[in-house]
């Protein structure tokens, strides 16, 4: 029987609810809400430590929309690892704290064809630390953390596709509102506010209407906590308001812990990724390394040579029996070229001669061309090379642009290489160093 634990965690408050799935049917095995300040402590209270450490299940977490940021932003790729890289200096200049102490994620808001808009999540490392270091002590693993905002949204997403394109989401909890701006189905903004009574937080919406829907853009109030304020929010707006269910189940924590059941839209993880564990090297070490995996990649195809010239032996006499079938007139051999010229229409054996005509340039001519042609004051690292028949792809780096100019118009001067195109270029701030990548295409 599978389990999953959704646990929300609010500015004052934690709940949690454990929920199995039999035969179709989904189960709440039991639910839990208790005070707890996460900023006053690294302690969680003793019945969520017990439920914890017996419970074998995927935790899944989300805290306060108040210590998050929700940022847009654009770019001209539509790789997630790119996007991710670009993203601290993209909105860098919005945050309060330097970009290095916030951990990010984001999610898609739409795809146009040169560029891709999307919704920045991001959250201080410090108050990741105070929220995670409890559920550490106790040997609980999270695997996914979220902001309130996302869930809230992921728990009512069924129902907005049903009841209309335009909407506002709001939780209810202990003097704290979450409002999730919904436009055309997609979660375009968050907003979690505080309020001490029914007019505060009536004024709080129409606040949040006038500035993201006007009068009549938005369609309906999807109410998450709370229901008894239904009635009085739908007199006070002019606006339908509905709760999905009038009990307590569709609270946060049940949205999380359905996410061991249920693919939602919006996936975040808030959680650091672990960095890979750097070698450092002595600097006298780094150089004649460097040199030595050169070599490798340059000699590597020196290995399957023998096999190479073994097939390329066995494909030549193949050629002769296929002259001689063909043209038995014909003394002895001929010519591979003459041959190609007699065969203008495809027959018997010519896949065969086709065959032994790509391995004329074996990879091991190509790479001996390609390195002695290359400039010794040319300080190039190859870090891969690649040959597909007449085609090679070169993943190096140089010290400046200048020498990657240098290296192209050596390369396009050289009779040996029809057409030098350069890539993708980018500089890697920690090495001081342009890397790129190089497609060249040998001359036939």
């Amino acid at each position: 029987m599978k389990k999953g634990v959704g646990i929300e965690i609010g500015n004052n408050f934690i709940r949690a609810i454990i929920l199995s799935k039999k035969r179709r049917k989904f189960k709440i095995i039991k639910v839990l809400k208790e005070n707890w300040n996460w900023k006053d402590g690294d302690k969680l209270p003793d019945s969520f430590k017990e439920i914890l450490i017996k419970e074998k299940s995927p935790v899944y977490l989300s805290i306060p929309k108040s210590i998050t940021f929700f940022r847009p932003a654009s770019f001209p790729f539509r790789s997630r690892k790119k996007i991710l890289l670009a993203i601290p200096y993209e909105i860098e200049q919005t945050l309060p704290l330097p970009v290095e102490q916030f951990n990010f994620d984001f999610y898609e808001l739409k795809r146009e064809k040169d560029k891709t808009k999307i919704m920045v999540v991001a959250v201080s490392r410090e108050n990741l630390k105070k929220l995670l270091t409890p559920f550490e002590k106790i040997g609980v693993k999270v695997s996914s953390l979220e902001t309130n905002s996302i869930s809230l949204f992921n728990l009512l997403y069924p129902f907005t596709e049903k009841e209309g394109k335009n909407l506002l989401l709001l939780s209810l909890t202990q003097e704290e509102a979450v409002l999730d701006i919904v436009q055309n189905r997609i979660l375009t903004e968050s907003r979690a506010i505080s309020f001490s009574n029914r007019d505060e937080l009536i004024k709080e919406i129409l606040l949040t209407q006038k500035a993201f829907f006007g009068k009549e853009a938005l369609e309906k109030i999807l109410l998450v906590g709370n229901p008894d304020l239904k009635n009085e929010l739908k007199e006070e707006l002019n606006l339908p308001v509905i709760c999905p269910a009038p009990n307590p189940e569709p609270s946060l924590a049940f949205g999380l812990a359905l996410k061991r059941f249920i693919h939602f839209p919006l996936n975040i993880n808030l959680i650091p990724r672990k960095k890979k564990r750097k070698i450092l090297l002595p600097k006298k070490v780094i150089a004649p390394l460097g040199i030595i995996l050169f070599l490798l990649a340059i000699i590597s195809p020196l290995f399957s040579l023998k096999k190479k010239e073994k097939e390329y032996r066995l494909l030549k006499r193949q050629i002769n029996e296929i002259s001689k079938s063909l043209f038995p007139s014909l003394k002895g051999t001929i010519t591979l070229k003459e041959l190609k010229r007699k065969l203008e229409l495809k027959g018997q054996g010519s896949e065969k001669i086709a065959l032994l005509s790509e391995k004329e340039k074996s990879p091991l001519e190509t790479l001996k061309r390609f390195s002695t042609i290359i400039p010794e004051d040319l300080r190039i690292e190859v870090k891969n090379i690649v040959i597909d028949r007449k085609i090679l792809t070169i993943s190096a780096n140089l010290p400046s642009l200048k020498e990657i100019d240098e290296l192209k118009k050596v390369l396009k001067n050289s009779s040996y290489f029809e057409e030098i195109k350069i890539g993708e270029t980018r500089l890697n701030k920690e090495k001081g160093r342009v890397e790129f990548s190089m497609l060249v295409i040998l001359k036939r």
